[in-house]
């Protein structure tokens, strides 16, 4: 069987397309790639937000920076300064625009949109295989950026959804120097919802309702949550409605496993793209796409994730855990820490920067006895001993 590309990219998302963004710089070292999207085109469908410091990558697609954040409950808030490690946001029309041009001036690499992968890849002659609505495709190489849906023991402890609206009010209600990062007021203690606020000027934000759950949630159940926090933030003030966009975010789930062969590679948010404890992908996944593309740069094998540090992974799946058994301690475990922590270490720590000294700021920062109760559950990994009351809030 003849070989088509060098490397089919299952994907063209934020993963598939750093990965081709990095590709491309290679120049003629450059393998033969294409990109197997199912979109059709590219609309300003998401954002997403990273701590800044000097190595980030992708700076020059920031639209908003802000040196100040807040964390509120029911009964207190907080503002943190954080100027060295502003809190900062991509829009995704930025990212899809200047990966389109970069690609589309890289002799190598071919973005296919509007093409759905029919068949799932299987090897042939030494190569994988696959077919789309556009053909046959064979590569010595794959890297598969699709999201994995994962049942049974491979279930993320948590799942992170979220339902966003890009508002523009009547009146001026925002304070564009400052983020709110969770709003916690219409919490309950079953279920761990928060306001995320970004606002870009006085009368104009994006509003988000996040929940941290079990179970996946879609749009329609996360709408009421969102009207209620907007209601309740905006005073029923008149607004009007730019844009929307949804997400889930696995949090705490095994990374995907490859096909049994080192020629292909899963990545993205399934595969490891996504801190578990909080959902930041961006930075990453620009970190694993310029690792990835140095080492096929070099004749090499494409990589996959690099897993977690021992000690980061081991903190956030202790907090996973404690977060579903015990909800209704979020708004105030959130507090205590951003409070007691320097931003600047809650920066890194976010950033998988964080140093041992980071690390243990945060564990000083929290309460001891919820962590305990959950240590042995951590220890023997069976994840439904502590979770079931929360798991089973049947939706």
């Amino acid at each position: 069987m003849k070989e088509d590309v060098d490397l089919i990219i299952l994907g063209g998302g934020c993963a598939g397309l750093s990965l081709a963004m990095r590709l491309a710089k290679l120049g003629e070292k450059a393998p033969k790639t294409i990109i197997l999207e199912s979109r059709s085109e590219y609309i300003h469908d998401r954002t997403w937000c990273f701590w800044g410091h000097p190595e980030a990558e992708m700076q020059d697609l920031v639209s908003h920076r802000w040196n100040e954040f807040s964390i509120s409950t029911a009964f207190d808030r907080i503002v943190r300064h954080c100027p060295a490690s502003p809190y900062q946001m991509i829009p995704s029309d930025a990212f899809y625009s200047a990966a389109q041009e970069t690609i589309a001036r890289a002799p190598a690499i071919e973005l296919l949109l509007g093409n759905n992968v029919t068949t799932e890849p299987s090897k042939s002659g030494g190569l994988w295989c696959l077919k789309s609505e556009k053909g046959v495709h064979s590569a010595k190489w794959i890297v598969d950026t699709r999201p994995v849906r994962a049942h049974g023991p491979t279930q993320p402890l948590l799942w992170q959804s979220f339902l966003g609206r890009e508002i523009e009010t009547e009146v001026d209600c925002f304070d564009p120097g400052c983020a709110e990062l969770m709003n916690f007021t219409l919490s309950t203690p079953s279920q761990i919802l928060f306001l995320y606020l970004l606002p870009f000027a006085r009368n104009r934000a994006l509003v988000e309702a996040t929940v941290f759950d079990p179970n996946p949630l879609n749009p329609l159940e996360l709408e009421s949550p969102l009207q209620s926090l907007l209601e309740q933030r905006l005073g029923g003030g008149l607004f009007s409605v730019q844009r929307s966009e949804h997400g889930i975010l696995p949090m705490g789930h095994p990374p995907a496993t490859a096909r049994g062969d080192a020629g292909s590679v899963r990545a993205g948010l399934t595969a490891g793209g996504a801190r578990p404890s909080t959902g930041y992908a961006f930075q990453r996944i620009q970190r694993w796409a310029r690792e990835c593309a140095a080492a096929m740069g070099r004749g090499g094998a494409p990589l996959g994730h690099e897993a977690d540090r021992i000690i980061p992974r081991a903190m956030d799946a202790l907090f996973l855990r404690v977060l579903r058994a015990r909800p209704e301690l979020a708004p105030e475990l959130f507090l205590s820490l951003f409070r007691k922590v320097d931003p600047e270490r809650i920066a890194r720590f976010m950033s998988d920067r964080g140093r041992l000294s980071d690390c243990a700021a945060v564990i000083a920062a929290l309460p001891l006895a919820p962590f305990l109760r959950e240590l042995p559950v951590a220890l023997l990994g069976n994840r439904g001993a502590r979770g079931s009351a929360t798991g089973e809030k049947a939706r």
